[in-house]
C-alpha cells in the first residue's frame, strides 16, 4: 500500500521540528514566551527612557502589565485600551513593550554613549559591525501565521510546529538546516553578536493586525479572519503580546468573536490566558484633549532646553488621581456608546464587550517640551545610523539651540503639537540632513580640489582619487546659523 504524499511529507516535517525543538536551547522571548526574570523592571525602564511626554499613560499600562505577568495563574488575557490622536506614541508604546516582556530591548553591542549618541569610549569600529548568533544574518521571520483558515487536527498541528521551527531555523546553524553560518566561518569574528530584532525574530509572539474596518458585507468574513489570525497565532504562542488597531470600528461579528477570546482566554486548543491584548484606538481623543487644556493649561512649563531634555526624562504632564479616574471612564462610555448605536446586538451583549477591555488608557497631546525630547531622541538615533554608515565619525549640536530651533519648525495648537511627534522625522530631513549634506559637498568638493592641485604640482594626469564619504572621519557639529532661519554644520575637528 502506497501512502499519499502529502501527510507522509507532514508527519515528516512535524518530527523534523519536534526533534529540532527538542535539541535546540532558544533563549527566552525568541522561543515566543516572556521573560519574567526582571520583567517589570524592564518595562518600566524601558517605557520611561523611550516614551516622551506620556507619563499617565506609562505609569497605567505599566502597573497593570507587572501585575498581570506576576501572577501565577491569570483567570484571562490582560486587555488594555489605548486612546488618544495620532502620532502621540500609542504604537510606539506597544513595540517598547514587546521588546521588555520579551528581553530585547538592545542588541548589547553599542558602547556607552554620551548625550549624543557618540560612543564614549573608543570602539575601533566594533559598532559598526552588525550579526546574528554564529556570525549569521540578522533578517528577522515574521510574528507567526496570519492567515485566515485552519484545517484543525493534525494539520493544525503540523502547522504550528511549522511556524515554531520558523523561529528556530533562525538559531540554527546552517549544516543543521538553519539560517546561521557557523561560527568558523567567520575568522575575524566581528559578526558573532546578535542584534535584537524586535518586531521581528527576537519576538516572534508579537502580532499586529491593523485595519478591521470592512463594509458591511464584508463583516462576517472580517470576524472569521480575525478569530483564525489570533487563535492561530496564539495556538502556536499562548504568551503573545497581541495588538488590534482601531478596534472601536469593528463590525459586530467581529466584535462578538473577539469578546468570546477575551472573556474566556481560550478557544479549542489554544490557551493564553498569560497573553497580553492591546487594542488601539483614536476615538476620545477630543475628550482628552479638552481635558488636558482644562486641568493643566497653562500651568506646564513649556520650554525646551532647560537641563531636562535628555534620555529618559519625563515630559512632566501627568493627569491627576480624579482626572485620570474620569477620563477612563468617559472613554469606556464613549466606546460603549459606539457600540450600542450600531444597534447589532442586544445592550447586554454590549455591556460585556466593553466590559472585557480591563484598563482605557488615555495618551495625552504632546507639550513643546515633550516634542523637543523626541527630536533629540531622533538627533541620537540619526548619529547611531550615520556612524554606522561611516558618513562621519561623530555628531555633535549646540543644546538647547538647535533642538528649540527644530521645535520652532513644528506646528502647535497653542501648547500641544497638531501632530503630536510625527512631524519629529520631517523636520530633521529638511533641516539637519540638508545642512549636513551641504557640509559633505563642501568637503568633497575641497577634496576635489587638493587632489587636483597635487597632480599639478608633481606633473601628471590628474586621476579622480578620492573615496568613501568625505566626512567619514570627521567629527560634525550642527549649529543655528546667524539670524536663527537654518542649521549650518561644521567640521569640529
Amino acid at each position: 500500500m502506497v501512502l499519499p504524499a502529502a501527510p507522509v511529507a507532514a508527519a515528516v516535517t512535524a518530527v523534523v521540528y519536534a526533534a529540532l525543538l527538542a535539541t535546540t536551547r532558544i533563549p527566552c522571548g525568541a522561543d515566543g514566551t516572556f521573560c519574567r526574570e526582571g520583567a517589570c523592571e524592564r518595562v518600566r525602564a524601558h517605557l520611561a527612557a523611550n516614551l516622551h511626554g506620556q507619563d499617565t499613560a506609562v505609569n497605567l499600562l505599566a502597573d497593570a502589565v507587572c501585575d498581570h505577568v506576576a501572577s501565577p495563574r491569570p483567570n484571562k488575557p490582560l486587555v488594555a485600551s489605548l486612546h488618544g490622536s495620532p502620532g502621540i506614541g500609542k504604537s510606539y508604546f506597544h513595540q517598547l513593550l514587546a521588546q521588555a516582556l520579551y528581553n530585547a530591548t538592545g542588541d548589547g553591542s553599542h558602547p556607552a554613549e554620551d548625550a549624543f549618541g557618540n560612543p564614549i569610549e573608543s570602539d575601533a569600529g566594533s559598532d559598526h559591525q552588525s550579526g546574528a548568533p554564529w556570525g549569521g544574518n540578522s533578517n528577522g521571520n515574521s510574528n507567526g501565521n496570519s492567515n485566515g483558515n485552519s484545517n484543525g487536527g493534525n494539520n493544525a498541528m503540523v502547522d504550528a510546529m511549522v511556524d515554531k521551527g520558523r523561529v528556530i531555523k533562525g538559531y540554527l546553524p546552517t549544516f543543521m538546516g538553519g539560517d546561521v553560518a557557523p561560527r568558523w566561518n567567520d575568522a575575524n569574528g566581528v559578526n558573532a553578536r546578535h542584534r535584537v530584532e524586535c518586531p521581528g525574530r527576537d519576538c516572534p509572539a508579537y502580532k499586529v493586525i491593523f485595519g478591521t474596518d470592512y463594509v458591511t458585507a464584508e463583516q462576517e468574513a472580517q470576524g472569521r479572519a480575525l478569530r483564525d489570525a489570533i487563535v492561530n497565532h496564539l495556538s502556536t504562542f499562548p504568551e503573545s503580546v497581541i495588538v488590534i488597531e482601531e478596534y472601536d470600528k469593528m463590525g459586530c461579528p467581529a466584535r462578538g468573536m473577539l469578546k468570546q477570546l477575551l472573556d474566556k482566554g481560550a478557544n479549542g486548543n489554544a490557551t493564553f490566558h498569560r497573553s497580553v491584548f492591546v487594542l488601539e484606538a483614536n476615538l476620545g481623543f477630543v475628550e482628552i484633549n479638552r481635558r488636558v487644556r482644562k486641568g493643566l493649561g497653562n500651568s506646564q512649563n513649556n520650554n525646551v532646553g532647560d537641563g531636562s531634555s535628555g534620555e529618559g526624562s519625563s515630559g512632566g504632564e501627568e493627569l491627576g488621581v480624579d482626572e485620570l479616574t474620569a477620563t477612563q471612564r468617559t472613554l469606556r462610555d464613549t466606546v460603549f456608546k459606539r457600540w450600542k448605536d450600531e444597534r447589532c446586538e442586544e445592550w447586554s451583549d454590549t455591556h460585556k464587550a466593553v466590559g472585557s477591555v480591563d484598563l482605557f488608557a488615555p495618551f495625552l497631546p504632546l507639550t513643546r517640551k515633550s516634542v523637543g525630547e523626541v527630536i533629540e531622541a531622533h538627533l541620537r538615533e540619526r548619529t547611531r545610523v550615520k556612524r554606522r554608515a561611516r558618513e562621519l565619525a561623530r555628531l555633535t549640536w549646540t543644546r538647547p539651540d538647535v533642538v528649540d530651533f527644530l521645535v520652532s519648525q513644528v506646528e502647535f495648537e497653542k501648547e500641544h503639537a497638531i501632530e503630536g511627534g510625527k512631524e519629529a522625522g520631517g523636520v530633521l530631513s529638511r533641516w539637519v540632513t540638508r545642512a549636513i549634506r551641504r557640509l559633505a559637498q563642501a568637503e568633497d568638493t575641497a577634496r576635489k580640489k587638493e587632489s587636483q592641485r597635487r597632480a599639478v604640482e608633481e606633473g601628471r594626469l590628474w586621476v579622480d582619487d578620492r573615496s568613501g564619504p568625505p566626512l567619514r572621519d570627521r567629527s560634525v557639529r550642527l549649529e543655528v546659523a546667524k539670524g536663527g532661519r537654518e542649521l549650518v554644520a561644521s567640521v569640529a575637528d
